[in-house]
């Protein structure tokens, strides 16, 4: 059984809830992420993506230059452990209808799990 330590991405990548999303957006275009982790207080307490950038943001015609992380981001984070299979991740993914998991090692965060990843995985394991 595959495990999602195999297709994770090892980033930290973070950004504080009250940077702009705008903020948040130009780190992810320059480092062609999309997703961050979202930190405060040495804790990562959510996460914000181009989805909830587009839903919220774009869907609601709010200014991304005056719109804080908190008011976008996902929360609370949900997270899997490095050595759960990627069966479980596309469950949990599933039942909170979300696209990026975090991932801990030993309660310690590692990195993150997203659909594209699970993609990679499936086509992998399922090549024509």
């Amino acid at each position: 059984m595959e495990k999602i330590h195999d297709y994770m991405a090892e980033s930290l990548l973070s950004i504080s809830p009250t940077a702009t999303v705008l903020e948040a957006s130009n780190v992810m275009n320059e480092n062609e992420i999309q997703s961050l982790l979202v930190e405060e207080g040495g804790d990562y307490i959510g996460i914000i993506t181009n989805h909830d950038i587009s839903r919220k943001l774009v869907g609601e015609n709010l200014h991304p230059e005056k719109v804080q992380v908190a008011e976008v981001m996902s929360f609370p984070l949900i997270k899997l452990e490095s050595r759960d299979s990627m069966e479980k991740a596309a469950q949990v993914m599933r039942e909170h209808d979300i696209h990026h998991l975090a991932v801990t090692e030993h309660g310690q965060m590692l990195g993150t799990l997203s659909i594209n990843d699970y993609y990679k995985y499936l086509v992998l394991k399922h090549p024509r």
